[in-house]
């Protein structure tokens, strides 16, 4: 899709490209889909045929990055309960009352919260509970997909495979109509690869597909018996091999204290192409795994796991290793808010090292910029505001009382902003939201619809469902 010029102008530009350098009053120029200039003041002469927009002073940056959250979520966030009775109660609910359009009115709703708050791209994992992945019936995966499609977001959609042992109990639904099914690993490795193949850089490209294997660690895999561990390690390998045959990205939700340095050492897995998230307690050894093979960490300090260690973020990227920041959301007990991701990022470092300077504002926007586009391998067209680049951008405004006065633009968005504060984002030169009006998305009809797929799953679940407006 051919986008018209674009002349951003009158702005704070941050272009987080390594430098650490403000350009006040600056201007960004969108011409044929990249970013075609950057620099003070107005380019001269005014590009002519081009569209320009006056920021009135706001922030610029490039479009944040949610290296890990979850698909489902955003309908199972309303459940409350313990983590534990959460847990159990999405697991049911993703294997045995989630149709297609609940998949479809789950993303739309995500993507309408990401749009909102500046999360130009996402890595959802399909799926969550104790590693219950959809991958296994590709319309649910189409329905997810095509929301994310029409919003004019970017996305790495992760589809994986269960815990052991198969087949697992899924129930199917067509046409409002259920059918049980026992899934083997084989209908997950083969659905998710139709997914693959149909999907992999469709929406010129800003959608791709990478695969998943469930964690585990080696006090649990040695206590298994023969015939379990042959399961896991059967499992595992083919997952590896998809994305292996694919050239995709391999990514793993989960990871603490021992379990890099067994799962690599046991399966021969990770690479520059791997993403690790959560990567709580580790030991040195899982710290030598990852400078290894050069995977990649996306650190999660809102999630549930925060709550029982901590990643070693800092230390990781003194060590060069790629840190990028995921929300883990939009549940249980979390929004897709990367602007509060990044002051928890904060607290809870300075609160491990009794040390409020382990990170600065600077490494908490480039962990949710340019530090997770190299996380995933992009840097070389998202993450960053420079000439070359695709034009994902996000303008947060400034007059605001908790934003004021106008001085240290990137403390103000580490510190102080939240999903709220953003009014433009940009995806490819194409403008999804101006003056915080979403242009490609209804948010009543996303509210109405997702408020139908709820209730529709909870009367399958027997959840109790009551709705005020």
């Amino acid at each position: 899709m051919t986008m018209p010029d674009t002349l951003l102008v009158n702005a704070v530009v941050v272009p987080m490209d390594g430098a650490r350098r403000i350009i006040d009053r600056g201007h960004v120029l969108v011409r044929g889909g990249r970013i075609a200039a950057v620099g003070e003041g107005r380019p001269v002469p005014t590009p002519e045929g081009c569209e320009t927009i006056d920021l009135d002073g706001a922030i610029l940056i490039p479009g944040l990055i949610d290296l890990h959250l979850h698909a489902g979520h955003g309908l199972t966030k309303g459940l409350g309960g313990s983590a534990s009775a959460w847990m159990g109660a999405v697991g049911d609910i993703y294997a045995r009352h989630a149709d297609a359009e609940f998949w479809g009115a789950d993303a739309a709703l995500q993507a309408l919260e990401r749009l909102q708050g500046g999360v130009t791209t996402a890595v959802p994992f399909f799926g969550g509970g104790d590693n219950v992945m959809r991958s296994h019936d590709p319309a649910c995966a189409d329905a997810h997909l095509r929301e994310i499609e029409r919003a004019g977001l970017r996305e790495v959609l992760v589809l994986g495979i269960d815990r052991p042992p198969f087949p697992r109990a899924f129930r199917d639904w067509r046409e409002g109509r259920p059918t049980e099914r026992a899934v083997t690993l084989a209908d997950q490795i083969a659905g998710a690869d139709a997914t693959i193949r149909a999907w992999s850089g469709a929406a010129d490209g800003r959608i791709a597909l990478a695969v998943s294997a469930p964690v585990g660690g080696r006090a649990a895999y040695d206590a298994a018996d023969a015939a379990a561990r042959r399961e896991i390690a059967e499992g595992v390998g083919e997952a590896w091999a998809l994305s292996r045959r694919h050239g995709l990205r391999f990514v793993q939700d989960g990871h603490r204290d021992g379990t890099i340095a067994f799962m690599a050492d046991a399966f021969g897995l990770f690479d520059d192409t791997s993403v690790l998230a959560h990567c709580i307690d580790l030991t040195e050894d899982d710290i030598e795994t990852l400078q290894r093979t050069g995977a990649a960490v996306a650190y999660t300090p809102s999630s549930l796991m925060s709550v029982f260690g901590t990643c070693p973020a800092p230390r990781l990227r003194r060590l060069g290793l790629r840190v990028g920041l995921g929300t883990d959301g939009p549940a249980p007990d979390r929004p897709l808010d990367m602007f509060r991701t990044m002051f928890m990022a904060h607290r809870v470092q300075a609160i491990a090292a009794r040390d409020e300077t382990v990170l600065d504002a600077w490494d908490m926007l480039g962990m949710a910029t340019c530090d997770a586009a190299r996380a995933l391998g992009l840097d070389h067209e998202i993450g960053s505001i420079a000439v070359g680049l695709r034009p994902d951008l996000v303008a947060v405004g400034s007059r605001a009382a908790h934003l004021w006065p106008p001085d240290q633009p990137v403390g103000r968005l580490a510190f102080y902003a939240n999903a709220a504060d953003v009014g433009f984002v940009m995806v490819d030169g194409r403008i999804l939201m101006r003056d915080r009006t979403v242009l490609t998305m209804e948010p009543e009809a996303v509210f109405d619809r997702a408020a139908e797929a709820y209730a529709r799953m909870s009367e399958r679940a027997g959840i109790g469902f009551a709705q005020s407006r």
